[in-house]
């Protein structure tokens, strides 16, 4: 009885409860036990029990129709069953045990027996519960439903991988730095005996060679990992590649999230994992799409090599480490560049100013001259490139000029493509440093598509094949044009490569912020661009704010769509919407993070400023 008293002590529940009315509580639980595949509550069943998990790993399912999805997991000391028990109402979802679980319970048929001494007992538990109660409901009121679960994450490294320490030693520092939570490093396979010491930057990591086999390793696992999880929120379970085939089969169950670290020229290996990441070394990709959680890194055999002397990575690294950390968190920050022409300059202040702020930036998705803006900048571009960039074509964009409206274009393409080959060579869209896609509409179906692989140079001129400026880019079956009628802020495109956190800048300004000539006789092709940009600027303001958490359009004054002259005043008015703006963004991603860690962390909301 005093091993149940110490545990549920140790809960959130009784944590406050003084030692001589725990002692008068704990008889009334007890230990029951559970084998994986096991469901203990059924969703539309009744819960008869209060339970706590004091080992093992179960996992909440909600089903509707033939949809089933996991709402979340319970690890140890987590309670469950306590608002049917206590409101008498059907259980809303599953609680199905993932692997071995022993559970203290408080079964409801004991109740009526209670002697008067047990009654004021249960009357104590009762209050706790109400207060869990409660505390359930704010949650789901602040937070959502749906909590984000702590990462356990197995790393699958293959033996041509560069990286096999430094990649898992800083992951793991960036866990806890992104989240603020207790971070263990494990290093399985490797000579030790499971002491835990300090790995740098709040984390901590072990080394840990199992002595059994078979079932009892799993076994073995298990416990540890129960024991762990106790401690450590997020887990890291690192394999070296003499012993990845082994283990990897038998930890895979135990966790959430699996990576597989794959070396220059390695292929794409099968993972039926539901959450899952590669990351690949840059010297030779075979990843046939990039996303949040399909990155190349750069400079790995360096960084190991100085990871193993004691000294720090390369920043190129961390950068891909840390977005694969958010990824797994839950706080990967996408940006989506609307076209707009000349007004596009802006998306290089935006820029300057978002990582001068040190927000990160995990994925990019571009719409004409956002997709030429967000290819330069993923293929590795500094901000100070891009500005000098603006400046040497300011006054030489007349060179892809040509006067041959019987071709149905005003745009030279071959001297177009000549240009951006200068800059991006033969390079593909899935060999970039940030992850890239841009958007295009096939005027043969009338769906958009989305541009995700191939040359750079040719996503991009799909991309801003405006009617009338280029002919359509074929790509297959499909002729491919702008996508300014029909979505010039890709927010979905960010959503769809694994963002948590869109921000959309709409370049289109707002019709009321320009002048109209209504001298006669009028210019066509003004009028014309006019229509396009009042249509482009209203359906992107509506679609991003559908998805994005942020939307925000530079003020432009008396900046025409065709004035790339201006080229340096159109960035000095992103940066200064991103400055005004700044405060929102910065204070909507600390919400999310807040969300990420608990309700009592949630800072103050900011309002919107105008631009």
């Amino acid at each position: 009885m005093n091993d149940i008293q110490a545990f549920l002590s140790s809960t959130h529940v009784f944590k406050d409860v003084p030692p001589e009315d725990m002692a008068e509580i704990a008889p009334l639980f007890r230990v029951e036990k559970y084998a994986a595949g096991e469901i203990i509550l059924r969703q539309g069943g009744y819960s008869d029990a209060v339970y706590f998990l004091r080992s093992g790993r179960l996992a909440a399912r909600f089903q509707r129709g033939e949809w089933r999805e996991t709402v979340a997991h319970l690890q140890p000391p987590d309670i469950f069953g306590e608002l049917s028990f206590v409101t008498g109402k059907p259980c809303v979802c599953d609680v199905e045990v993932v692997f071995d679980a022993e559970v203290v319970c408080l079964p409801k048929a004991v109740i009526p027996d209670l002697s008067q001494q047990l009654a004021k007992s249960w009357l104590l538990v009762q209050r706790c519960l109400m207060n869990v109660i409660a505390g359930r409901l704010q949650d789901t009121v602040v937070r959502g439903a749906k909590v984000q679960e702590s990462p356990i994450v197995l790393l699958r490294n293959s033996p041509h991988w560069e990286a096999p320490l430094s990649f898992a030693a800083e992951l793991s520092r960036s866990l806890k730095r992104q989240t603020g939570k207790e971070t263990l490093l494990i290093n399985l396979g490797s000579k030790g005996n499971a002491d835990i010491h300090s790995l740098g930057d709040g984390a901590n990591v072990c080394d840990w060679l199992p002595q059994s086999t078979g079932d009892a390793l799993r076994s073995d696992i298990a416990q540890r990992l129960t024991e762990w999880r106790r401690h450590f929120e997020n887990v890291v379970i690192n394999i070296p590649p003499t012993n990845s085939s082994s283990l990897s089969g038998i930890v895979k169950e135990f966790v959430n999230w699996q990576g597989d670290l794959l070396g220059p020229g390695d292929p794409v290996p099968q993972n039926d994992k539901e959450q899952k990441f590669v990351v690949q070394s840059a010297a030779q990709p075979t990843l046939p799409v990039l996303s949040g959680t399909q990155q190349l890194i750069h400079e790995a055999q360096q960084s190991e090599a100085s990871f193993r002397s004691g000294a720090s990575v390369t920043p190129k690294f961390r950068r891909t480490v840390d977005s694969i950390a958010r990824a797994l968190a839950g706080l990967q920050v996408g940006l989506a560049l609307g076209g707009g022409a000349a007004w596009g300059w802006a998306h290089i202040g935006v820029l300057s100013i978002l990582e001068e702020s040190g927000l990160p930036i995990d994925v990019i998705s571009g719409c004409s001259m956002g997709s030429v803006i967000g290819a330069f900048r993923s293929a590795g571009y500094p901000v100070s490139e891009l500005i000098e960039i603006a400046t040497y074509w300011k006054k030489r964009t007349k060179r892809f000029i040509e006067w041959r409206f019987w071709r149905m274009c005003l745009l030279n393409e071959r001297v177009l493509r000549k240009t951006f080959r200068q800059y991006f060579g033969d390079r593909p869209v899935n060999s970039t440093e940030i992850p890239y896609w841009a958007n295009a509409v096939d005027i043969q179906t009338g769906k958009e598509f989305s541009i995700q692989d191939g040359s750079l140079v040719d996503c991009v001129r799909a991309s801003i094949a405006m009617p009338g400026l280029l002919p359509p880019a074929t790509r297959g079956a499909a002729l491919l044009v702008d996508a300014a009628a029909m979505d010039p802020v890709p927010v979905d495109l960010l959503r769809k490569m694994g963002c948590h956190y869109a921000i959309a800048v709409n370049a289109m300004a707002a019709p009321e912020a320009q002048k109209v000539s209504s001298r006669y006789p009028f210019n066509a092709f003004d009028i014309m661009s006019r229509c396009m940009f009042i249509l482009g600027h209203e359906i992107g303001q509506a679609r991003a704010e559908q998805s994005a958490n942020v939307v925000f359009t530079p003020m432009l004054n008396d900046i025409s769509m065709l004035q790339f002259s201006r080229s340096q005043e159109i960035i000095e008015c992103g940066m200064r919407a991103a400055k005004q703006n700044l405060p929102m963004i910065m204070a909507g991603y600390e919400r999310l993070r807040a969300s990420l860690r608990g309700a009592d962390h949630l800072p103050p909301r900011v309002e919107a400023t105008a631009s």
